[in-house]
């Protein structure tokens, strides 16, 4: 059976906000090194619901790297087994899935669990399971704040990581006074406080600031006010279904043509492209991954996933799993073991080659040195739907991570 991607992404969108193969539960390999340390992960997506495909995707990263690193011998001879548990995105359900994972198929690792809030659960069980997780998708800043956990491992940019790097490429955007929609959330209004300060040192005005109730369908009256500035960029925090609502209405009120410049946080990207069609040709938005990259990893990377994925190219999600698989990796083959103790002595601090370049795991808070981009949306026949990113602006990593958080003891 063909994986399609379903319509529920356009929903599914909107934790990542806040915050591919279909197949049965499966192993790598035999499980088995030389020594008898296999190298168990268990990977924990959702199944069902709004971010069931999202799920399929992380967990078929999961599987490719396991699978590539088993056709090569495993890590210095440790084969690497993938163990496929589902849930259904909620706390309670995921941590059901751990503890089973963990006590009764002996799995050590744990990987491809999606929202901030399950990851903020599991957190706090890891220690008494014995187990490292490896987080390739909740972005909430208290996973390496408050949450954090000296068991728990993010890979994925944080929200401020990825706020930074917009505001580092602000200067590279035409608009000289800006208006700001964004979601009456906590993450809109956190990205509207550090973009008005990152327009303000870049000698730019600020116009009409609104905030939309989440899950808001109609934009009617935030447009109309819009269309009754004089700004000349918009900054738009609008996510999800919210996100494709407001898009779809800025192009039915010709508000898009209105401003020189329209910048997204968390509004457009590949599972979006083929709802929101060219409308969005031209519009800027933050970028966790650039599957253009000329480092040399990511080009194997994406040849052979496309070689293996009927041409489809890798996007965030396929690559942050991925990144997570690495990560793990390269902590065992450090430690020289697949003790989850050694492995998280290994990666502490620990800087290798990956996909996004020479990173870094911060032993400070356990969040991963990586670079974040700002890309305008461009047409691109190898791209999803015909679209693609062109890159604008690349944030290193150690900028837009700035100091660990005082909140964070491990």
């Amino acid at each position: 059976m063909k994986c399609t991607r379903s319509t529920f992404i356009i929903s599914a969108l909107a934790v990542s906000g806040l915050l591919a193969a279909c197949g049965s539960p499966q192993s790598a390999g035999d499980g088995n090194s030389a020594d008898g340390e296999a190298v168990k992960v268990a990977v924990i997506p959702p199944s069902s619901g709004a971010l069931a495909q999202f799920g399929q995707d992380a967990y078929a990263a999961w599987q490719f790297a396991a699978d590539e690193v088993n056709a090569a011998g495993g890590i210095d001879g440790r084969k690497v087994e993938i163990i496929k548990m589902d849930t259904d995105a909620t706390p309670a359900t995921t941590l059901r899935a751990a503890r089973e994972a963990v006590n009764q198929k002996d799995a050590k690792f744990i990987g491809g669990v999606m929202t901030s809030t399950e990851h903020g659960a599991l957190n706090a069980q890891l220690e008494g399971l014995g187990a490292l997780s490896f987080n390739g998708l909740g972005k909430d800043d208290a996973l390496t704040g408050k949450d954090c956990n000296a068991n728990a491992f993010r890979v994925v940019q944080s929200t401020t990581m990825d706020m930074n790097a917009v505001a580092e490429g602000l200067s590279k955007l035409p608009a000289a006074t800006w208006d700001i929609q964004a979601v009456d959330y906590s993450t809109g209004h956190t990205s509207a406080k550090v973009f008005k300060a990152a327009a303000d040192k870049g000698g730019k005005k600020m116009g009409i600031e609104q905030f939309a109730p989440l899950n808001t369908t109609d934009f009617g009256s935030y447009i109309s006010k819009l269309k009754g500035s004089d700004a000349d960029g918009l900054f738009a925090v609008e996510y999800g279904a919210d996100g494709v609502a407001f898009v779809n209405q800025m192009a039915q009120f010709n508000l898009s043509k209105k401003y020189d410049t329209v910048l997204g946080f968390n509004m457009v990207s590949e599972p979006l492209f083929k709802a929101l069609g060219d409308k969005i040709v031209g519009f800027n938005n933050n970028l966790g991954y650039d599957v253009n990259s000329d480092e040399p990893k990511n080009q194997e990377f994406v040849k052979a996933w496309a070689e293996k994925h009927d041409g489809a190219r890798p996007y965030y999600v396929v690559a942050d799993n991925y990144l997570s698989a690495q990560t793990l990796f390269e902590g065992v083959r450090k430690a020289g073991s697949a003790d989850p103790e050694k492995v998280k002595e290994a990666l502490n601090d620990l800087t290798f080659n990956s996909i996004a370049g020479e990173v870094t795991m911060r032993g400070a808070d356990h969040q991963l040195i990586r670079p974040s981009y700002l890309g305008q949306v461009v047409k691109d026949d190898k791209g999803t739907a015909g679209l693609g990113w062109k890159i604008l602006h690349k944030a290193d990593g150690a900028t837009i991570a700035g100091d660990p958080s005082p909140d964070c003891t491990l």
